[in-house]
């Protein structure tokens, strides 16, 4: 699973990222907020890049509601002149559907199951028409294990990032609610929210690791039985592709975002790290640092 991670870049050191990683001319709109933490928690306001098509007219939208709105109702064949426009926003960290009651149901609903996002009520609208990608640094596990001295379990944090320093991009679902107690207030009360999609992890195994990189997934596999859903930019770039697609081509690419993940996890690092990070008001470039650097 995903529930903590780290996304610490401003706005310009995203965007030269996200170029630099393969993803070009992505545009964030002045109403964007970008906050930089080192911990970021479920329910935060986290950056997602969507695209979406646009007329020729549209130039001149500036809102971030209207913009990413539009992205989740618009079909290739529906704008044959338009253009397509990547954008970072800002989102809530846990899924609002529609008939979602209250804010609080996004505490449940941080990550997706990517077996299961294409007909869970909670996913299923959003697997086929409103796709982002989620960009990060790198993201906390927790490893357990059982003290025999004192026979508690004892969760040791780890830091997991590319070890050579680049974005990472989770496959993301993005939503759009309207939030009862602001329309009653009359102030503005469309919240737009995200999830993060998940995957198995591989198989744990000893002694199968013959290629380069199975140890890293090996790694993962002794943390945790959950993976968040890293993408390269080729495989980011055609899940955020706008348009509406039916259930059963949306459970195909599912499955093979599962894939794509496992190949982006071959190239992670995985540093444990202090226990600080367990409490979200820590946050503080130190929390990334390996263990065996903060003594």
């Amino acid at each position: 699973m995903c529930g903590r991670y780290v996304m610490a870049l401003r706005a310009g050191d995203l965007v030269d990222a996200l170029s630099a990683a393969g993803l070009d001319e992505v545009e964030v709109p002045a109403t964007t907020a970008i906050q930089q933490s080192w911990n970021i928690a479920p329910t935060a306001t986290v950056p997602i890049l969507v695209e979406r098509l646009v007329e020729a007219a549209d130039g001149a939208e500036s809102s971030a509601a209207s913009a990413a709105s539009a992205a989740s109702s618009a079909e290739p064949s529906a704008s044959p002149a338009g253009a397509r426009r990547r954008e970072i926003h800002s989102a809530r960290w846990g899924l609002l559907p529609r008939w979602a009651e209250s804010a609080a149901f996004s505490a449940k609903t941080f990550n997706a199951r990517s077996e299961t996002a294409a007909s869970k009520p909670s996913f299923r609208s959003a697997v086929r028409r409103r796709r982002c990608a989620v960009p990060a640094q790198g993201y906390y596990e927790w490893r357990a294990a059982v003290d025999e001295t004192t026979g508690r379990t004892v969760r040791t944090p780890h830091h997991i990032r590319p070890a050579d320093g680049s974005v990472l991009l989770f496959a993301g679902l993005y939503e759009w609610w309207q939030d009862p107690e602001l329309v009653a207030a009359g102030a503005d009360s469309w919240v737009l929210s995200t999830t993060i999609l998940t995957g198995p992890s591989p198989e744990p195994g000893p002694g199968d690791a013959t290629n380069e990189g199975d140890e890293t997934l090996q790694t993962l596999a002794d943390l945790h039985d959950r993976l968040p859903l890293a993408l390269d930019a080729e495989t980011a770039a055609d899940w955020i592709r706008p348009g509406e697609r039916d259930r059963d081509e949306a459970a195909v690419q599912l499955e093979r975002l599962q894939a794509a993940a496992l190949d982006v996890a071959r190239g992670f690092a995985i540093d444990e790290v202090d226990r600080a990070v367990g409490n979200v008001r820590n946050d503080s470039p130190e929390l990334t640092r390996p263990i065996e650097g903060l003594f």
